[in-house]
C-alpha cells in the first residue's frame, strides 16, 4: 500500500449512506479511512484484499481513488468492477472522492447472543450473593476543638462500629481518592454519608474506596462483560441482590481490523495500533456502560465493580499488551494470573477506583471465556465424561468430569461467521438461518431473519443446507458435487460457472414461495444467491478442525468417543445450530441427540457469577491453574487427524455408529 508522501497533503472522503465528510492524506486506502471512523468494517483478513468482504461502491465517475487492482479484478469479477464495486482496502485516495457503503458490509439488525440456559444441565448449582464491593450508609460525627480527628479517621471509626470491624485504609491509590472525597461529603449532608468497601479478601480486612454524601442504601451495582471477537455482551448487576438490572451488547468494532483474533493481531504489528485496537474496545465498553446504566436508571459512576472475560487475544488487547507472541509458537501469553486493575487505569466510563478483574488464562487460545464457560456450566462438578464446546472463529474445547479437565483450542477460521463464503454474512436481518431441501426437486425452503428478502446466509444456514445436500445426494461425504448423478446434475438448482459447480439457493425470480413467514415483494435489487464447491470446502475446514481437535484431546485423555456421554454447546453460533444437523455433519462427536445442550452465553454467565459471588473468583483462579492444556494444532497426529475429519461425518464411519444408516447411498467421493 503506497504511502502519503506529504501529510499536509489532503483529500474529502465522503461515505454515504452515512453522509460522512472526512479528511484523508492522499495516498491511504478508503480502508484506513473507515477505520479511522471506528466502523465495524466487516473485513476478515484485516485489509489483506483476501476476503473480499470490504467491498464498497463507487457511482461517481469523477471519484479519484486508484484504478483496480488485479487482486480486485479476481475476486470481484470484471462486471461488478464495471458496476463500481471496489474492495476498500485495494482503493487508494488520490483525490476527493464519494464512496458507498455496501449493505453487506454494515448489515442490519445483526442478531446478538445474551442468554444463557444452564437450567436444563440438572447440575442444581446456586450462587451466593457475596460480591466484593458493599455498601454502608453512616452518620460520621464531626470534629471538635476538643477531639480534632482526622476527617477519615472519623470515617473509619463510624464504619467500624458495624460488622466490618479492622477496617483497613492507606492514603495510597484508591485511598486517595477516598481521602479527596471525604471533606466535602462528611460536611455537605450533616455527616450522613454511604461508604463502599470492598471486602476483605485472604485475610485481608474490607477497605473502603469511595464516599457520597446522604444515606443511598445498600445497592451497589456492578458490570459483567464478555469481550467476543465478534459481539460484546454487558450485563448491568445489583450486587446487593444479585438481580440482573439491564443487558447491553453490541458488535466488537475492532472487526474493523480483523475478523478473527490472528488477523487482529498482524494488524496491531504491521501497524504499530496496540492502542487503536485497545481504543476500540475501550470505547464499545464504555457505549454498553452508558446504555445499560440510562436503561437501569443509575449514573454509570454508580459502577463499581467490573468483570470481563475474553478469549486471550481479546484480554491482551482490551488491557493494552503485547500480543504478538499469541500469533507465533509457542504461544504465549504475557501472564496468566487474574488481572485487578483500577477502570480509572483503562479509561472506562465507571467509577474511576472500581476494580476490574479478569479471571486467569489457561493458554495463547484458551482464555478467560473458558473459565467463564466451566465456571458456569461447572463441567469439573459432573459425574458423566463431558465435551463442552464454545463455538466461535477460534473454538475452545473442554473435555472431562470431576475427575479433571482438558483444554484445547481449534484455529476454525470465520466461514461459520460468513467469512470465506460467497454470499457469507453475520446473522442479521436477510440472513438465511435454516434450510431444508426437497430431496425429490431440490427445491429449498428458507428461513430468512427478520422474514425479509435474503441478502445472504449465515453459519447456522451453511450447517443446515451442507446437511440437507447430503441427504438429498447432492453433495458427498468428501463435499464435492455429485457429478456421477446424472440426475442431480441435470437439476436446474445445480449450475456451472467458470469451471465450479453451484447449489441455486435463492432465485429471486421464483423463489419468493420459499421463504417461510415472507408475504411481501422481493426487492428489485434483489440477487441470486448460490452456494459453491468452495463455500463448502470452507465448511469443511471448520467443521474438520472442531472434529479433529476433540478426538485428539480424547486421545491424549486416553479415552475414546463412545467414552463422552454428552455435549454442551456454548457460544452464539453453539445456540442457533440445528444441533442434529450440527452432529449429521461431524462438526462434534455422536452422543443421543437429547444429550447435547445448547446453554447460550456461558462465558457471560461465568463473568455474572463471578460479579455476584467473590468465591466464583476463588474457582475461576482453581480452575484456570488445575485445567490442563494440550496444543492441539503441533500434535504428531494432527495433519492426519484433521484430513478425516473433514469428510462428512468422518472418514471413518465407525465413530458416528447412529448416523451412518442415514448415509447408506452417499458417495465417499
Amino acid at each position: 500500500m503506497a504511502e502519503p508522501s506529504d501529510a499536509s497533503d489532503r483529500c474529502v472522503l465522503i461515505i454515504e449512506p452515512v453522509s460522512k465528510r472526512i479528511d484523508v492524506a492522499r495516498g491511504r486506502s478508503v480502508y484506513d479511512a473507515i477505520v479511522a471512523m471506528n466502523f465495524p468494517v466487516g473485513a476478515f483478513c484485516g485489509g489483506h484484499g483476501t476476503c473480499g468482504k470490504c467491498k464498497i461502491r463507487v457511482v461517481e465517475t469523477e471519484a479519484r481513488l486508484s484504478p483496480p487492482t488485479e487482486l480486485e479484478i479476481n475476486r470481484l469479477g470484471s462486471q461488478a468492477i464495471k458496476d463500481g464495486f471496489r474492495l476498500s482496502c485495494q482503493a487508494i485516495v488520490q483525490g476527493d472522492s464519494r464512496i458507498y457503503l455496501t449493505e453487506t458490509l454494515l448489515p442490519k439488525g445483526n442478531r446478538i447472543l445474551v442468554d444463557s440456559d444452564m437450567s436444563q444441565l440438572g447440575i442444581g448449582f446456586e450462587c451466593k450473593v457475596e460480591p466484593l464491593v458493599i455498601s454502608r450508609p453512616v452518620v460520621v460525627p464531626g470534629a471538635s476543638i476538643e477531639r480534632p480527628t482526622a476527617d477519615l479517621s472519623r470515617l473509619l471509626d463510624a464504619l467500624g462500629k458495624g460488622p466490618n470491624c479492622g477496617l483497613r485504609s492507606s492514603v495510597d491509590d484508591a485511598g486517595y481518592d477516598l481521602a479527596r472525597a471525604v471533606p466535602g461529603a462528611l460536611r455537605q449532608a450533616g455527616g450522613s454519608v454511604t461508604a463502599y468497601l470492598r471486602v476483605g479478601v485472604d485475610g485481608k480486612p474490607p477497605c473502603p474506596f469511595d464516599i457520597v454524601p446522604g444515606d443511598l442504601g445498600t445497592a451497589t451495582y456492578g458490570i459483567a462483560v464478555d469481550i467476543g471477537t465478534t459481539t460484546i455482551v454487558g450485563y448491568l448487576i445489583n450486587m446487593a441482590t444479585g438481580e440482573q438490572v439491564a443487558i447491553s451488547a453490541m458488535l466488537n468494532p475492532q472487526v474493523a481490523i480483523g475478523e478473527d483474533v490472528v488477523s487482529r493481531i498482524s494488524y496491531v504489528c504491521r501497524h504499530g495500533a496496540a492502542s487503536k485496537a485497545q481504543s476500540l474496545v475501550i470505547g464499545a465498553l464504555n457505549d454498553i456502560i452508558t446504555d445499560a446504566c440510562k436503561k437501569g436508571g443509575i449514573q454509570t459512576s454508580d459502577v463499581r465493580d467490573v468483570v470481563a472475560v475474553g478469549n486471550t487475544a481479546m484480554h491482551h488487547l482490551f488491557l493494552g499488551l503485547d500480543a504478538r507472541y499469541l500469533a507465533v509458537s509457542p504461544f504465549t501469553p504475557v501472564f496468566k494470573t487474574p488481572a485487578n486493575v483500577r477502570a480509572r487505569q483503562l479509561g472506562l466510563s465507571c467509577n474511576p477506583n472500581a476494580n476490574v478483574y479478569l479471571p486467569p488464562v489457561i493458554a495463547g487460545y484458551v482464555g478467560t471465556d473458558t473459565i467463564g464457560c466451566i465456571v458456569a456450566s461447572r463441567i469439573d462438578q459432573y459425574d458423566e465424561y463431558t465435551l463442552l464446546i464454545d463455538i466461535g472463529t477460534n473454538g475452545e474445547l473442554v473435555l472431562g468430569n470431576k475427575e479433571g479437565l482438558i483444554t484445547g483450542s481449534c484455529a476454525a477460521g470465520s466461514a461459520l461467521e460468513g467469512a470465506q463464503i460467497s454470499f457469507g454474512m453475520r446473522a442479521a436481518e436477510g440472513s438465511i438461518e435454516g434450510v431444508t431441501i426437497d430431496p425429490a426437486s431440490l427445491d429449498p425452503t428458507l428461513q430468512v431473519i427478520g422474514n425479509t428478502t435474503p441478502i445472504g446466509i449465515c453459519g447456522s444456514g451453511l450447517v443446515d443446507l451442507t446437511a440437507e445436500m447430503l441427504r438429498a445426494r447432492v453433495i458427498t461425504r468428501s463435499g464435492n458435487f455429485n457429478t456421477k448423478s446424472e440426475e442431480i446434475m441435470k437439476n436446474r438448482r445445480i449450475v456451472k460457472e467458470r469451471d465450479e459447480y453451484l447449489y441455486v439457493l435463492f432465485d429471486p425470480a421464483h423463489d419468493s414461495r420459499r421463504i417461510q413467514g415472507f408475504d411481501g415483494e422481493i426487492d428489485a435489487a434483489a440477487k441470486t444467491i448460490t452456494v459453491s464447491q468452495e463455500d463448502i470446502r470452507q465448511l469443511q475446514l471448520a467443521k474438520g478442525a472442531f472434529l479433529a481437535g476433540a478426538l485428539l484431546l480424547l486421545d491424549k485423555d486416553g479415552k475414546k468417543p463412545s467414552d463422552i456421554k454428552q455435549v454442551v454447546l456454548a457460544g452464539a453460533f453453539g445456540s442457533y445450530i440445528n444441533k442434529g444437523n450440527a452432529m449429521f455433519i461431524g462438526l462434534f462427536p455422536e452422543v443421543p441427540p437429547e444429550r447435547v445442550y445448547q446453554i447460550g452465553n456461558a462465558a457471560g454467565m461465568g463473568a455474572q457469577l463471578c460479579l455476584r459471588d467473590i468465591g466464583m473468583r476463588k474457582l475461576a483462579n482453581d480452575l484456570a491453574f488445575k485445567a490442563r492444556y494440550h496444543e492441539i494444532s503441533t500434535a504428531p497426529t494432527f495433519q492426519v487427524d484433521y484430513a478425516h475429519s473433514l469428510y462428512f461425518p468422518h472418514f471413518k464411519l465407525s465413530h458416528f455408529p447412529r448416523i451412518a444408516r442415514h448415509y447408506e447411498g452417499i458417495p465417499v467421493r
